[in-house]
């Protein structure tokens, strides 16, 4: 009991913390940035629910577009409702306490405002908490399960989707990841009920949210497999009929409100919202770029991560099960970024849409630090200084960046100019 007051106290401290970050990188008018672009554009079906009755003459900025309807003018977001559903729990206790607190229920207030910011934090913390959770079962140290967490988050650009763009997409997928990984680990080693409902509640929401991330069926399917296995549990897998009558069923329940949307607006039940954007490059994929490009390139921008593939270089070579799945399914992720038709994600900071898949080198990485652990001091101080480095620089390129850092003019120039402003040598 007396552990877990003070884990308890612990975690109220950093979600404190987290609190005074947010508020910090959202004061003065950055905070109407919030309900804003993408981020009103996912989050517009809670102000339509709860507060303006629907869609007809609904209020949005410029997340939305307007289309014409047999039943009159309705505001369309080509976005899905997945965001939404996680967010609102903290938008209903806003809806709750804004009139208390003197404010408009309007559903873009500061309470509101507020709303998506805490939900951002709770995910993400819970999202690390499971993580460092997952690495004590895998009989990886506290230091470890404690040090690959915090490196997640503060040498990524998970950082960014929190704390600045609270109402992005990916801090929510980045926990559904989580919490898919957590129970396909669990599922395997107990193949209880409740692991079977969640891993599938987890999945169809991860697809409901980016479609394009229905690539993530390879975590129950590959989670801790010896290569030399693989038919096997693909057989398993294939025939497990809980699971997939549960996924089948959860799926219909969570995807039906969408489909009667798209129904209701454009009189079909299955409906492509982006329009004329799409996958231009599967034939020449951009994927050198998505990793190593100056205009967002993942590793340019976060390259903590490269201690996670080293860590799966590691498992490969000392032949450690569950290398298969981060290799397959990021391999296959860079393939599909690179195959849209904008593979930077413009608008972004860093390479945005590899937040979701950061979960897959929490293992990984815990393999690379445990070996460093028992490197020389000498090597140990070194990759800290380093670590400690690529931490520094993506924190101040977090708070530095403004706008878009892309664009056919955008360059390794560019990038190093903005490099120097985070060491305060230029403005």
């Amino acid at each position: 009991m007396k552990w877990l007051k003070e884990t308890k106290l612990k975690w109220l401290f950093v979600f404190m913390a987290c609190l005074l970050i947010t508020g910090y990188f959202h004061s003065g008018k950055k905070i109407n940035g919030v309900i804003w672009s993408d981020q009103e554009g996912y989050y517009i079906y809670l102000p339509a629910i709860f507060i303006n009755d629907g869609f007809e003459n609904l209020y949005c900025f410029n997340g939305c577009t307007e289309v014409q309807t047999e039943n009159g003018e309705r505001i369309f977001t080509k976005y899905t409702y997945g965001v939404a559903l996680l967010e609102s729990p903290f938008f209903l206790v806003a809806h709750a306490i804004a009139p208390v607190l003197g404010y408009e229920k309007n559903g873009r207030t500061l309470p509101y405002i507020w709303a998506i910011m805490i939900a951002a934090i709770f995910y993400m913390l819970a999202g690390l908490y499971l993580i460092g959770r997952l690495l004590r079962e895998l009989r990886f140290g506290d230091t470890v399960s404690w040090l690959v967490p915090l490196g997640l988050l503060l040498g990524t650009n998970l950082l960014y989707y929190t704390f600045r763009e609270a109402g992005m997409s990916h801090v929510y997928s980045f926990f559904l990841f989580v919490i898919l990984i957590y129970s396909s680990h669990r599922k395997w080693e107990s193949n209880k009920l409740r692991w079977d409902v969640i891993s599938a509640v987890s999945l169809a929401i991860i697809v409901l949210i980016r479609p394009t991330n229905a690539i993530a069926i390879l975590i129950p399917l590959l989670w801790g497999i010896d290569p030399k296995n693989i038919l096997h549990q693909a057989r398993k897998f294939a025939t497990d009929s809980r699971w997939i009558l549960i996924f089948i069923v959860v799926s219909i329940i969570i995807f039906t409100p969408q489909l009667l949307y798209w129904k209701a607006l454009t009189g079909s039940y299955l409906f492509y919202s982006y329009g004329s954007e799409g996958f231009l490059y599967w034939n020449s994929p951009k994927m050198f770029q998505v990793l190593l490009s100056p205009q967002n390139g993942w590793l340019v921008y976060s390259p903590i991560a490269i201690i996670g593939l080293v860590g799966i270089g590691l498992m490969i070579k000392e032949h450690k099960t569950g290398w298969l799945l981060p290799t397959a399914l990021l391999t296959l992720a860079t393939y599909v970024f690179g195959s849209w038709w904008a593979w930077w994600f413009g608008g972004a900071f860093g390479h945005r849409c590899y937040v979701d898949f950061l979960p897959l080198l929490a293992v990984p990485a815990a393999v690379a630090v445990s070996k460093i652990q028992l490197a020389p001091k000498l090597v140990k101080k070194l990759i800290a200084g380093v670590v400690f480095l690529a931490v520094f620089v993506n924190i101040r390129m977090a708070d530095i960046y403004h706008g878009m850092w892309d664009g056919p003019n955008w360059g390794w120039y560019n990038y190093l100019d903005k490099v120097c402003e985070v060491f305060y040598l230029a403005n």
